[in-house]
């Protein structure tokens, strides 16, 4: 593994055990909260279809996604640089509202990179987690307890035409007789298509069914995003190391734990069993 070729593609070179100073979070007023929660028990996901993070913060990681992908190395490797881990700790706020105060980072990270030219697709349908992770109310629709809790961020616009994520909403899933197992399960009318502008973000319940779709050859622009994965510490972990927002890894515990992501999803990821054997740990 060239780390010297990786390095080169990051923002910048860093080596050093910190990730910099801890960013501001981004403001959201009560009334925002309450919405963003009340369409989340009601359909499973939250949706915040407006640009949240600024063009300068995006940007860069763009671009050295870009120039990963151009080295034939995977785009995962984005979170060597102190940029996405940043990034992710402006959604503090949210994630608090969520998850509670004391919460952390599961070791569960990935960024795609789908190349229009070559009609790449997303992750097929799945629930980020089979196990139990959210405590339903007893009336429908009001809040709950949840345990976990994925947020994905798009890097550039995304659409029906670049890949963006679909989603079978929990308020159409409790109507069917049994959860569903498989993607002829669902009922093609019930889909939603969640088209967000770079800089946005959207989140689900880790029991939600949900997935990227295949970029067409006509897209302007390849789908670049990248997604973190929470959980209420009051919990056990359900993955461990258990990370600290506010004390993310060291550069080598970054560079282990990217490695590790290649074993873990070379069930969902076509290319992840390559990368695994060209990049994974030994």
């Amino acid at each position: 593994m060239d780390l010297k070729t990786i390095i080169s593609c990051l923002p910048e070179s860093y080596q050093s055990d910190g990730i910099g100073q801890e960013p501001d979070p981004i403001a959201f007023s009560d009334q925002d909260l309450a919405e963003i929660s009340a369409m989340f028990w009601e359909e499973g996901y939250l949706y915040l279809p407006r640009p949240l993070l600024s063009e300068a913060e995006i940007q860069p990681l763009k671009e050295s996604i870009d120039a990963l992908v151009a080295q034939k190395l995977p785009p995962v490797f984005i979170y060597l640089a102190p940029q996405p881990w940043q990034i992710f700790q402006r959604f503090q706020k949210l994630l608090q509202h969520f998850l509670g105060e004391d919460y952390g980072i599961l070791p569960h990270l990935w960024a795609w990179h789908l190349d229009p030219q070559t009609e790449e697709a997303g992750w097929p349908p799945h629930r980020d987690c089979q196990g139990q992770t959210v405590f339903e109310s007893e009336e429908n629709g009001a809040p709950g307890f949840l345990m976990s809790l994925s947020l994905w961020i798009p890097l550039t616009d995304v659409g029906p035409d670049n890949g963006c994520m679909y989603v079978l909403p929990r308020s159409r899933e409790r109507l069917y007789p049994q959860p569903v197992e498989a993607p002829h399960h669902v009922h093609l009318q019930d889909i939603r298509a969640l088209p967000a502008p770079a800089g946005s973000v959207m989140g689900w319940r880790q029991d939600l069914y949900h997935w990227g779709a295949r970029a067409s050859h006509r897209a302007q622009t390849p789908r670049i995003s990248l997604s973190f994965e929470f959980q209420n510490r009051a919990f056990h972990p359900l993955a461990e190391p258990l990370l600290s927002p506010w004390r993310p890894p060291c550069y080598a515990e970054r560079l282990a734990l990217i490695q590790q992501q290649f074993h873990k999803y070379t069930h969902m990821d076509s290319k992840a069993a390559h990368w695994q054997k060209n990049f994974g740990q030994a």
